[in-house]
């Protein structure tokens, strides 16, 4: 049986009614507004204030980390007498950029450093013993983990062993071991005081920057315009956008808007952005994916080189070269996804298969995860897609569902795994060519003891309901206001009960579908898209009365700017 359209179940999130009137009074802003507001946790002008203007005096003291004076101690002695120092990074957009902030910034003051990330197809994720043997061998020092490390018991013991200090900086979840190394930065680590427990990779490297640099007596100058870096890493590896993270993203993306970083720049420039404010959505879906691109493809050092570059001539090539790995990346993506799509609807039912795992070894290694996600996004269900490997020991990448921990699945499928680690929504593993059947079975078991049903149909929760002629450009500089988003600040969704057609829904593009809506009650109608509803076409055209969750935007056309819906859901009333 195949798989029927997925239909979101639209809530509404529940709001003290008192406290919203008491901070749209205090504030001055409509119902609507101050409901989002409230619903985030923001109850007084104070902390509004703090959300809307993102200050680095809101950092907190880098040296709450447990293990700062150590590290920045060893640091310090290694730049002064001049020690080679090596950046081990990842190869995906947190690493390359908590590689490129880290390596700049030491040596700005002075430090002997060069840098090692791991080719993806031929080392796989983190620290290799074979890596840092090559380290050793040409002279370095000191290492200085960015973004990984923190399970790497043995290659910290192995470094040592070839008088190798290490410095590990990373954001991924310990185990009950950890690496004996110099220091370890991790604000996950259980006795760590560091009160934001969310920062990425590159959070980190930022604030080991900021450490070192007041340990060397040097003022802020030298690492603050290294803000654009973290803020792109940041929004690439979807950390909840609350905290210093949102002080991060808020500044950096400012800074970016007129970066002076000269690689930077060119990659704004191809992708068609100069000029342009700068969003989470721009970034995600625009700028960072060219970076990932190469790491997933093969080599990762040429993003790194282009955030390096001082040569416009030769950022304007590494540009290029990144937006062409990122064509290519989309079409191995749209390939995967279109097979694993079809594998699905012809080998899976709704009724018992809660948990996906597809397999092939036409696809390739460096977009099974972004094409897990897409499989997630389209049957709602934990979805793993795995890469038949001709070595005997496949590959694989997994997203999840709200609600359900990857990771502790793999773990109870962990028997018949080579390897695996990630966290609640992404996880990877390994595991023999012969087990893939095994393990999906297993996977789905693990799924269906933990998820009902009802689980399984995607829910959006509306922040808060409105009427359509409150939707107005006040409402819309407001909500812009609240930018950045990204997790734990996502845009608003707003509900409008009860809405009818204007007009006939069409479909635009291939699947899209435009509406215009409008309340009898009110006289007040408004333009609306639903990507990817355009299924739905038939359905959502004989309905009497249409429930809509949403996100208010402008919508350009033509030199004229009006307020759209950007459909999140739809509810049809019989």
């Amino acid at each position: 049986m195949s798989f029927p359209p997925v239909h979101e179940k639209i809530m509404l999130r529940d709001i003290d009614a008192q406290a919203v009137k008491k901070l749209a009074d205090e504030l001055n802003i409509p119902l609507a507004a101050a409901t989002v507001l409230v619903g985030r946790k923001l109850m007084t002008f104070d902390e509004c204030k703090s959300f809307f203007r993102s200050n680095i005096d809101d950092f907190h003291d880098p040296f709450l980390f447990g293990d700062m004076n150590c590290a920045t101690a060893r640091i310090k002695s290694a730049i002064e007498n001049g020690e080679k120092i090596v950046i081990y990074g990842d190869y995906d957009v947190d690493g390359v950029t908590s590689t490129v902030i880290l390596l700049k910034v030491l040596k700005r003051l002075g430090g002997n450093c060069d840098y090692y990330l791991p080719n993806r197809l031929t080392e796989g994720y983190g620290i290799s013993e074979a890596s840092i043997r090559h380290i050793a061998e040409n002279g370095a020092a000191l290492v200085i983990t960015v973004d990984c490390g923190i399970t790497s018991c043995e290659e910290a013991k192995l470094a040592a062993s070839l008088g190798v200090n290490m410095i590990i900086t990373d954001h991924h979840e310990p185990k009950e071991t950890l690496p004996d190394a110099i220091a370890i930065i991790n604000p996950k680590l259980h006795n760590c005081a560091y009160p934001d427990k969310s920062l990425a990779g590159v959070g980190i490297a930022l604030k080991l920057c900021q450490a070192i640099t007041t340990v060397m007596g040097k003022n802020s100058d030298v690492w603050i315009d290294m803000l654009e870096l973290a803020a792109l890493g940041t929004a690439a590896d979807i950390v909840p956008m609350t905290g210093e993270n949102r002080i991060i993203a808020a500044l950096g993306f400012a800074q970016m808007q007129n970066t002076l970083n000269v690689g930077l720049r060119a990659l704004i420039e191809v992708q068609g952005l100069t000029g342009k404010a700068l969003s989470t959505g721009q970034v995600v879906f625009q700028i960072a994916p060219c970076i990932n691109a190469v790491g997933r493809l093969g080599d990762p050092r040429r993003g790194v080189e282009l955030l390096l570059t001082d040569d416009p001539a030769l950022a304007a090539v590494y540009a290029k070269e990144l937006r062409e790995a990122n064509l290519e990346r989309r079409a191995l993506d749209s390939l995967a996804a279109d097979e694993a799509f079809k594998w699905v609807e012809e080998n899976c039912s709704p009724e018992n298969d809660f948990g996906l795992v597809a397999a092939s070894p036409d696809w390739h290694v460096g977009v099974i995860g972004i094409v897990a996600s897409k499989v997630v996004e389209r049957f709602n269900r934990p979805s793993i897609l795995i890469s038949i490997c001709d070595d005997g020991i496949s590959k694989g990448s997994g997203r999840s569902i709200p609600g359900f921990h990857l990771l502790e699945a793999l773990n109870e499928c962990a028997p018949l795994l080579e390897a695996h680690g990630g966290h609640a929504a992404a996880a990877g593993l390994s595991l023999v060519s012969g087990n893939i059947d095994a393990f999906r079975e297993k996977f789905n078991a693990v799924v269906k003891s933990h998820l009902s049903i009802d689980d399984l149909v995607p829910q959006i929760t509306a922040d808060v309901e409105v009427e359509i002629d409150e939707l107005t450009p006040k409402l819309l500089r407001i909500i812009k206001q609240m930018e950045p988003f990204g997790p734990g600040n996502m845009r608003p969704v707003l509900l409008c009960r009860g809405l009818s057609h204007k007009y006939q829904p069409k479909i635009v593009g291939q699947k899209h579908l435009k509406m215009t809506l409008t309340s009898k009650s009110k006289g007040v109608m408004m333009d609306a898209i639903a990507f990817g509803m355009g299924e739905r076409l038939s359905e959502i055209s004989k309905a009497k009365a249409l429930d809509v969750a949403f996100a208010l935007e402008d919508n350009e056309w033509n030199g004229k700017v009006t307020l759209q819906m950007n459909v999140k859901g739809i509810s049809v009333h019989p």
